[in-house]
């Protein structure tokens, strides 16, 4: 399988309260490729859970121009990873095509990365374990 690395999907999430279909990137794969690290994008940014100006910092504004992947604005999470299981990912993808809705271009991508390494609310062994460092 290729490099799902700057795919941009949407699908059904777990991790969110209420369980709900979200658009994440995938920017991030395990040395040993078992597992991804992927990014949340955002209709907007949540105050209740962006309390402070570090959190809302760590949020990167994409424009739909050019993107369309994106449908409005939108906000990039880099104040966390989501890991997913490669082998699940592959099966969901296998089964609905449909789920990948793009990918980054190559500036966009560097900026979410830069960014991420940036964050001080993502443990430095989690970014070395995606490739997040140069």
């Amino acid at each position: 399988m290729a490099s799902l690395i700057g795919t941009v999907l949407r699908m059904m999430v777990k991790d969110t309260n209420p369980p709900k279909i979200k658009r994440f990137i995938i920017v991030g794969e395990s040395e040993d490729c078992l597992t991804l690290a992927s990014v949340y994008i955002n209709t907007e940014l949540n105050m209740k859970v962006n309390y402070n100006l570090d959190l809302q910092c760590q949020h990167i504004e994409f424009q739909a121009a050019g993107r369309d992947y994106l449908d409005h604005t939108s906000f990039v999470d880099c104040s966390k990873l989501k890991i997913i299981e490669r082998a699940e990912l592959s099966t969901i993808i296998q089964n609905r095509p449909a789920v990948i809705i793009g990918r980054l271009n190559q500036d966009d991508f560097e900026v979410v990365r830069r960014q991420l390494c940036c964050s001080p609310t993502i443990k430095g062994k989690i970014k070395k374990r995606y490739g997040l460092y140069d």
